[in-house]
């Protein structure tokens, strides 16, 4: 799924990715225009130091815990958080966990950049933490799925993602001192299931890792991610079997043996209500 060479920038600590390679060097009169964006599987000991950054940027940790330090601070940070940073920035993201390092990002530059980011409530690269973190994930897997299209299409859908992804944050983001005793409780089911997804077999066992019932994680999720947990499992399953069967070109059954379906029909009919297509055809 990758559309062009990959930048310099790209962390070589980096097990494996999905990508958007726009333009990454648009004309000075450009209003706005997303350079690039991606989500990414980390290596444990992944470490980035920048002392600026030629975008602007903003990254979403999806799983993992990481320790992110500005001239404004330094942060213990895990699912949910967002940052943004740019140029004249400085700023390092370290991994401390040795698993389930994963998290997107995006990258876009023009005139309006900087302002859009601001009137968002980003900037100085301070996290935030997001209410409903499915919006976001959403937004950005469509801004990295629009590699698919046709090039005029590609940029035009790509900034009017990146234009969405920032109002729907200006909306969702609050700091994580706010955070009440019930979402820090959301946040910690949230990460064990991004952290050991392929490995989970029924959420009752999620939930028992937890500490809870299947009945007090489900409400935990509708109230803080607008969805189940099953919902969010499947989504985290199937996602890794799309880039099993587009990126590493395993067939349909072996990739539904890597997420822990034993009945590949039955996981073909799960692919399908995710990517709202057939296994089959998504490597094609």
């Amino acid at each position: 799924m990758i559309a062009g060479p990959i930048p310099s920038f790209i962390s070589p600590r980096v097990i494996r990715g999905r990508y958007l390679f726009l333009d990454l060097d648009p004309p000075a009169t450009t209003d706005l225009a997303v350079t690039c964006a991606g989500w990414e599987h980390c290596a444990p000991g992944y470490e980035i130091v920048r002392d600026s950054f030629r975008y602007m940027a903003l990254e979403y940790i999806v799983g993992g815990t990481w320790e992110l330090e500005t001239q404004n601070g330094r942060w213990e940070v895990g699912p949910g958080t967002v940052f943004a940073y740019g140029p004249g920035i400085a700023y390092s993201l370290k991994a401390l966990s040795s698993a389930g390092l994963t998290k997107y990002f995006v990258d876009f530059t023009g005139r309006s950049a900087a302002q859009l980011l601001s009137k968002a409530g980003l900037k100085g690269a301070r996290p935030a933490r997001a209410v409903h973190g499915r919006w976001l994930h959403d937004i950005l897997d469509q801004l990295i799925e629009t590699t698919r299209l046709r090039p005029a299409a590609r940029k035009t859908i790509s900034n009017l993602l990146m234009i969405l992804l920032l109002e729907r944050a200006r909306e969702d983001l609050r700091t994580e001192a706010h955070n009440s005793r019930a979402e820090q409780k959301y946040d910690e089911c949230r990460r064990y299931l991004t952290d050991n997804y392929l490995r989970i077999r029924s959420l009752s066992d999620a939930a028992h890792a937890c500490g809870l019932s299947a009945v007090h994680l489900s409400r935990l999720f509708r109230r803080f991610a607008s969805e189940s947990p099953h919902v969010f499992l499947s989504r985290m399953k199937m996602n890794h079997a799309a880039e099993l069967i587009a990126r590493n070109n395993l067939s349909v059954k072996s990739a539904a043996a890597e997420v822990g379906f034993e009945d590949p029909y039955h996981f073909s009919r799960v692919f399908k209500r995710v990517h709202g297509v057939a296994p089959s055809r998504f490597g094609t």
